[in-house]
């Protein structure tokens, strides 16, 4: 399997940087796993929008979320795609209703995101069977429902999504081979350090106790310091260690 890093930004994009985005492929599938503010344009410098046969949202946070609405418009205006050929949206449950009533405003068609489009809910626990590999939604903690996402089998891939601390996150980074691990600085009041993000120490930690073999730190914001996040982590965890960037492409067999 190949994973490459189309965004990592968490909130917002800095200067010519994206939110999350990660493109995973194995034989025929070409799978997106969330499309945040600026992926769109950052994949077409790896694939065509029309190649992505999956797309995997963890949660309907803006920063994971936001650029279906472009990609729909360069699906349905720019590459005419629509029937068979539209990709698999495979969405949180309670998804589709927020995405419809966020385009209701503008869209000018009674089916703004079918058309582009084939739309469903998972079910936290229940394999998404894709057409060279599954995946498995694992419910974590965060501000809003939000998923972890893993490959059934070998290699084990783990993508955390945004969550802090929780017996979900465990299960999702239990021995993998390689782990995109969202971390972050900021907890909103009256929450424990057991929701929303993980400090940088937390994720090494939790990686460290979990086995996980290879861990890429990611969805950091703009103004954190990304060197002193890979100290904090490494202090506590041994595997290999790396900062997503974009572009940076892993092979993991």
């Amino acid at each position: 399997m190949k994973i490459t890093v189309i965004g990592a930004a968490a909130a917002f994009p800095g200067a010519g940087e994206m939110c999350s985005g990660y493109l995973l492929q194995e034989g025929n599938t070409n799978l997106l796993i969330d499309c945040g503010n600026g992926v769109l344009s950052s994949l077409q410098n790896y694939i065509s929008p029309t190649e992505i046969t999956d797309i995997y949202i963890s949660h309907m946070h803006a920063d994971h979320f936001f650029d279906l609405i472009p990609y729909r418009y360069a699906l349905y205006y720019g590459f005419g795609v629509s029937g068979n050929e539209r990709p698999k949206l495979y969405l949180p449950p309670g998804g589709i209703q927020i995405l419809d009533s966020i385009v209701e405003s503008f869209a000018e068609t009674d089916s703004f995101i079918a058309d582009s489009f084939e739309s469903s809910e998972y079910s936290p626990g229940t394999p998404i069977n894709l057409t060279d590999f599954s995946l498995l939604p694992i419910k974590v903690n965060h501000y809003i429902p939000s998923y972890s996402v893993v490959t059934v089998g070998k290699p084990k891939i783990a993508y955390s999504s945004d969550t802090g601390l929780c017996d979900g996150l465990m299960e999702a980074a239990r021995e993998a081979d390689f782990m995109v691990c969202h971390v972050g600085n900021t907890l909103l009041p009256n929450h424990s350090d057991s929701w929303g993000h993980l400090y940088p120490v937390q994720a090494g930690e939790m990686a460290e106790k979990a086995g996980v073999k290879r861990l890429l730190l990611s969805h950091i914001r703009p103004d954190n310091n990304k060197q002193e996040f890979k100290k904090e982590a490494a202090r506590v965890y041994n595997g290999e260690l790396k900062l997503a960037r974009v572009g940076d492409s892993y092979e993991i067999v």
